[in-house]
């Protein structure tokens, strides 16, 4: 059986996507880090490796016998340095390239964003969206996706890039801890229209995504959209209320010019007053939580892919001490 190395193994998406090999049966599954995990997972064998340092994954790929790359290790926090960006999502895409053509990899699937898009229009949004980042991240994640298509294409490896909306799971250390902290203290505003769709997704359904893909068996770099939901906004948020407090309460509802207006400016003086990282807020994250941000998956579809997991499941699977089981689709 085909061995797969996980970079990102202790992240929420990682440690999701190794859970989810785990429950297959895949055997040959190993995880990359760069320290000794608090949490091992059982049967996942960890190997230890800096996406920065190109002879650690050398000495990897060297040591263990891997077939495919699943690269979903990134630097994506906000308290990032503005360099490390392009030096983890970027150079360290490079490194993983680069030394899985000398070591003959067979398969690498890249975990890149739908905040590539920038802003949107025609939802839900599909594939063919014109590309147009406006963050750091998003603009490294892009760089990286055009250095895959080069590179794989160039060395005859299959590859397929798989784009993420937001994501929610165990160990999230974005999306649910802040608004679960706002929605405890009733300040969690309804920004702009109650109703309009927000894509999420479950790590279980990236390692899904990302299981199809590795059996595609397709050279030609393609790009994939992965959803397991599209709920509305307030439902969302109603939902997080109910396993957090147990009770809807009456919400505070703002405009959503003025939500990115207050973004914006906190987005200037960050940069003024604390150069050199990623401000906490920004105007990316106002139009992903403040206006639609829906996308399209019959592409991913037509593969044979079918979400298993449902918005209950998700915010169940976040508050949860258990390991929540994969649902059979």
């Amino acid at each position: 059986m085909q061995g797969i190395l996980v970079t990102g193994a202790t992240g929420c998406t990682g440690a999701g996507v190794l859970h989810y090999l785990v429950s297959k049966g895949y055997k040959n599954i190993y995880g990359m880090t760069r320290r000794e995990p608090k949490d091992k997972i059982h049967n996942v064998k960890y190997v230890f490796g800096d996406l920065t340092e190109k002879s650690s994954i050398q000495k990897i790929l060297k040591e263990n016998e891997i077939d495919s790359i699943w690269h979903i290790g990134a630097a994506v926090h906000t308290n990032v340095k503005k360099k490390d960006f392009a030096r983890v999502n970027f150079e360290g895409t490079k490194n993983i390239i680069q030394s899985a053509v000398e070591f003959r990899i067979k398969n690498i699937i890249f975990a890149s964003t739908t905040a590539v898009y920038g802003k949107l229009k025609d939802f839900p949004v599909k594939e063919t969206h014109r590309i147009k980042p406006k963050g750091l991240y998003s603009k490294s994640k892009y760089n990286a996706e055009v250095l895959i298509k080069l590179l794989c294409e160039e060395n005859k490896i299959n590859g397929s890039i798989v784009r993420i909306p937001i994501i929610i799971g165990k160990h999230d250390r974005h999306f649910f801890p802040v608004v679960s902290k706002l929605v405890k203290i009733n300040l969690m505003p309804i920004i702009g229209k109650p109703f309009h769709k927000v894509s999420i997704v479950h790590p279980y359904d990236i390692g899904q995504a990302f299981e199809i893909l590795n059996h595609n068996g397709k050279e030609k770099i393609e790009s994939y959209n992965v959803v397991s939901e599209n709920p509305p906004y307030k439902e969302l948020i109603d939902k997080v209320e109910k396993f957090v407090v147990g009770k809807k309460r009456i919400k505070l509802y703002l405009p959503y010019f003025l939500v990115f207006i207050v973004f914006w400016v906190y987005e200037i003086l960050h940069w003024i007053f604390a150069y050199g990282k990623q401000p906490i807020i920004n105007r990316e994250y106002a139009r992903m939580i403040g206006k639609e941000w829906c996308f399209d998956i019959e592409k991913l579809k037509h593969l044979g892919y079918t979400p298993r997991m449902n918005l209950e499941d998700i915010i169940e699977d976040v508050v949860s001490e258990e390991i929540f089981p994969i649902p059979e689709t």
